[in-house]
């Protein structure tokens, strides 16, 4: 069986000069780049500042209409859940990299349906097994969700599926992946089939949530039946109901990837080692409990953060209107930053990982079948896995999700804000936060794929 290495490599990049030269660089082109937004973009305010161009696509309303379209994707989304619980449950538990649930759920479905979403369009409005299933159930006179609930169920969902994923120990275990999916499965029906699919889905199911907020980045944008193609990006530009549930929904998004980086990092763990004596007396839930509150603690630190930067936006910007409004607004233009960094750090997860898959569908439950002979004996390709290709892909990814973001938020200083003046003076606080942001993603990616001259 091919080693998996998770987000680890087995050789590492030596640079050819100090890193912080090329935290520097990267910063510097976020940087030259916000000069040149400003130039270009400097003088539009109001509404005409966040229009955008978009193209109408009939050939894709024409495909978007098709319901066998709809059918097939669901279909599709229901057996790959069905795939999920069954290999977890029946499948390989004692080698969870022969279990096809592994692979499945998060490369497939956390990593690579993600990043797909952000470049082509909300996939999850049509693989949703959720959506499916719910639209099967019997037709009832639905309960009114509260309206303060806001999305609140999706925010504490989401959480707690990262917390499985990266600090309960047990992301690894088949059987309890799929225990959770179906119960996650059941809950998801019973509140669609209480409260109404729709409005079930779209405030309370995490992934649905995610999804369209992903979606936004993504060039395709449907309107009343009818589908355009915009930029990459500007859909984040659109307006969206004010809230702290979906700013921590966002801010989760990007202190959960952080965190997931930091965990491979010798700060972290020389941290880990140091509080020892704290947790280790409680064994393994010790240890999760300890990346739990420092779960909380990092995403603690990135709300904090962010909303002192956005109070010295409405300080150098002299007003923007409604304070919740206007972070909410600003929040979504993280959103590029979040996709960049999942990809960059997730790369091998793509390239290399997601192969490991393919021979085990001729044997999915470990029992020495022979589904597929073709496939046996499939060697994963590590071409495109070479820790300076990772590195310098890193580095591009990074410093363009970084550049889209400053310009998006120079895009909505420009409709918030009265004059354009004010609107540039805004956002240097931002630049300063991306230029942090960008720094400190590039730091904790390089650990564990680069080594300083010099270094052993």
């Amino acid at each position: 069986m091919t080693p998996v290495f998770l987000h680890g490599f087995g050789q590492r990049y030596d640079l050819q000069g100090p890193l912080i030269i090329y935290l520097l660089a990267a910063a510097g082109v976020v940087v030259i780049s916000f000069v040149m937004i400003a130039v270009l973009a400097g003088e539009k305010t109001g509404a005409e500042a966040v229009r955008y161009p978009r193209r109408r696509a009939p050939w894709l309303e024409r495909l978007a209409a098709s319901p066998w379209l709809w059918r097939a994707g669901g279909l599709l989304g229901v057996l790959v859940l069905v795939a999920i619980v069954v290999t977890g449950f029946f499948g390989n538990q004692k080698e969870p990299a022969d279990n096809p649930a592994e692979y499945l759920t998060w490369i497939y479905f956390w990593a690579g349906t993600v990043i797909l979403s952000g470049l082509a369009g909300n996939l999850w409005a049509l693989f949703s097994p959720f959506s499916a299933l719910a639209a099967l159930l019997p037709r009832r006179e639905p309960a009114a969700l509260p309206e303060r609930l806001g999305v609140w169920p999706a925010v504490a969902a989401y959480f707690l599926f990262a917390c499985l994923e990266l600090t309960s120990g047990m992301s690894n275990r088949p059987w309890l992946v799929a225990a959770l999916a179906v119960v996650y499965t059941l809950i998801m029906l019973v509140g669609a089939y209480v409260f109404g699919r729709e409005a079930w889905l779209n405030r309370c199911e995490a992934f649905t949530v995610l999804f369209n907020i992903v979606g936004r980045f993504a060039p395709l944008e449907c309107e009343r039946g009818r589908v355009y193609l915009r930029p990459w990006g500007v859909g984040l530009l659109k307006p969206e109901k004010p809230g702290w549930d979906r700013i921590l929904f966002l801010i989760l998004m990007l202190s959960t990837l952080a965190f997931d980086g930091i965990l491979a990092t010798p700060a972290w763990q020389n941290l880990a080692g140091d509080l020892s004596p704290y947790w280790q007396p409680y064994g393994q839930l010790g240890f999760a409990a300890y990346k739990t509150i420092g779960l909380i603690c990092l995403s603690t630190i990135f709300l904090l953060v962010f909303l002192s930067f956005m109070r010295l936006v409405m300080l150098f910007g002299r007003g923007g209107g409604d304070p919740l409004a206007l972070t909410t607004a600003f929040a979504y233009t993280l959103v590029p930053i979040a996709l960049v960094y999942n990809a960059a750090h997730n790369y091998t997860y793509l390239v290399v990982q997601s192969q490991v898959l393919w021979p085990l569908l001729s044997d999915p439950l470990g029992r020495g079948w022979h589904l597929l002979p073709a496939l046996e004996g499939y060697q994963p390709s590590f071409t495109l896995a070479n820790a300076a290709v990772v590195w310098f892909a890193q580095v591009v990814l990074i410093v363009l999700g970084h550049v889209i973001a400053v310009y998006l938020a120079h895009l909505r200083a420009g409709e918030r804000f009265k004059t354009a003046r004010s609107a540039l003076l805004s956002q240097y606080p931002m630049l300063t936060l991306m230029v942090i942001y960008t720094m400190t993603s590039l730091w904790i990616l390089a650990q564990p794929v680069t080594r300083e001259p010099g270094g052993g």
